[in-house]
């Protein structure tokens, strides 16, 4: 297997995307209550900055910024706490979710806001619920105004023009 390097894994703006392990069964509504309770616990000290997020049945989608610790550092302790949460109300062993992840650098402010709303529509993609303000385990209601959200997103200013680049990191 290819280990590549990565180039930054911090003061960007990540859409990252991490799914369970194979032959693991969907998470149901209460462990996906559990990622948001880790999700909101793990950001209280500041190690980074969640501007969107998804959490499906079989996988999350999250957008985000490291600040205190490395991409890969705040990945392990989510997986690492949320999986071991998980196993452990299903009184199982082994891993929950895949060792991987997938991310990508937001470079624009234009890719910025599709990948938001390729994470709010998600559950609305595969046919989880009608319009996104249904699914409670997303960001949208927020950026909607549209009623309470689990986590509350930090808040972003970003420049007018689409296609400003996002660095140096506009938020601080």
């Amino acid at each position: 297997m290819v280990r590549f390097r990565r180039i930054e894994d911090r003061d960007r703006i990540f859409f990252v995307t991490t799914n369970v392990a194979r032959g693991i069964r969907d998470f149901s509504p209460a462990e996906r209550d559990t990622i948001l309770d880790v999700l909101a616990a793990q950001r209280t000290p500041r190690r980074f900055l969640l501007f969107g997020y998804a959490i499906m049945p079989d996988h999350i989608h999250l957008l985000l910024t490291p600040l205190e610790h490395t991409l890969i550092r705040v990945l392990r302790d989510l997986k690492s706490k949320t999986g071991y949460e998980i196993a452990r109300r299903r009184r199982s062993s082994g891993p929950v979710w895949q060792p991987r992840y997938f991310d990508n650098i937001i470079r624009r402010v234009q890719h910025f806001w599709e990948k938001l709303e390729y994470i709010h529509q998600n559950p609305v993609e595969a046919a989880l619920v009608s319009e996104p303000e249904d699914w409670k385990w997303s960001s949208y209601r927020f950026y909607a105004k549209n009623g309470p959200v689990a986590v509350v997103p930090d808040t972003v200013d970003l420049p007018a023009d689409k296609n400003a680049l996002l660095w140096p990191a506009p938020w601080r």
